[in-house]
């Protein structure tokens, strides 16, 4: 019965009970966050910066706990180890997904697939004649912080502990497929979700898999998150899987969903397959420039 729950091998829970431990420790963390926060302020916005921030630190500290206490490993084990390379890391993943995104915009804009409406400078209400004012600098700051936590959590959740428990657990391929395939249905609930846009969302997915493994690390997805998000929502007008948020173009879909991403997005357009694949290859010649070979995922159980 024992070794149902532990690994005889290594003394320690086995991979799937390990993940629902760390959503049995992360769901009242969070709900005591935000239940305290809320009493204390009277109110608290859902899906606003604040709101972001304590569902950041609620998945932070439950990691924390399930990979020290439960796993019995160090939380820098997780990918998360501070040197020359991080910052690196995280600035080329954000460059890399600019790029794309860029590629993914142009194109659609000039096949006709989208209609450029002027730019709105992250003013909101003020309309596609606006321009750029300091004002709005507390409005791109909040925006961007929200999209920092966004990626920070999600990156150490998904690429972090589900995917490296997984690999423990049901092997490299089989962990990439599961965790691809539940990272794309927890969006399914998103507005505006279609069949396709989980689908797809699955299959943006290995690319920052890949990141991971190339790098043993999470700077680059977390870097390859946080650009993709940023650029596709706050600076080329796209809804960020569903989500609208003050951006500086504003644009207007005008061909099917499957082609211009509709009002889920980019994330919703078969367009963003090729330029996904060339961001493979850009994970991969940044990880060459910067590493030697046999470092990574593969150099770390190579040892």
């Amino acid at each position: 019965m024992k070794a149902i729950f532990i690994n005889p091998n290594t003394h320690i829970l086995r991979a799937g009970w390990l993940i629902l431990s760390f959503v049995a420790i992360f769901i009242p963390i969070n709900f005591g966050l935000t239940f305290g926060v809320h009493e204390i302020l009277g109110s608290l916005k859902g899906g606003g910066p604040l709101w972001f921030t304590l569902l950041g630190i609620s998945a932070t500290l439950a990691v924390y706990l399930t990979h020290k206490y439960l796993n019995k490993e160090s939380f820098v084990t997780l990918g998360l180890r501070l040197d020359k390379t991080a910052l690196l890391d995280v600035v080329s993943g954000v460059i890399n997904s600019g790029l794309v995104m860029a590629g993914i915009y142009f194109t659609m804009l000039f096949t006709g697939l989208i209609e450029f409406s002027g730019f709105s400078c992250w003013s909101g209400g003020l309309g596609p004649t606006a321009n750029f004012s300091i004002s709005v600098m507390p409005v791109v700051l909040m925006v961007l912080w929200k999209l920092i936590i966004v990626a920070w959590w999600e990156e150490l959740v998904w690429r972090g502990v589900i995917l490296q428990y997984l690999i423990k657990g049901v092997g490299l391929i089989w962990a990439v497929v599961i965790s691809s395939a539940l990272f794309g249905l927890i969006h399914a609930g998103n507005p505006d979700a279609t069949v396709l846009s989980t689908l797809l969302i699955a299959l943006i997915t290995p690319q920052l898999i890949y990141a991971y493994l190339k790098t043993g690390q999470l700077w680059l997805p977390i870097g390859l998150h946080l650009g993709w998000n940023f650029f596709q929502a706050s600076v080329f007008g796209f809804a960020s899987s569903g989500n609208v948020s003050p951006s500086l173009i504003m644009q207007k879909p005008l061909a099917a969903d499957w082609l211009s991403g509709g009002s889920f997005g980019a994330e919703g357009s078969i367009i963003m397959i090729p330029f996904t694949i060339a961001s493979f290859f850009l994970i991969h010649w940044w990880v060459g420039q910067t590493r030697a070979p046999g470092q990574g995922f593969w150099g770390m159980i190579g040892r």
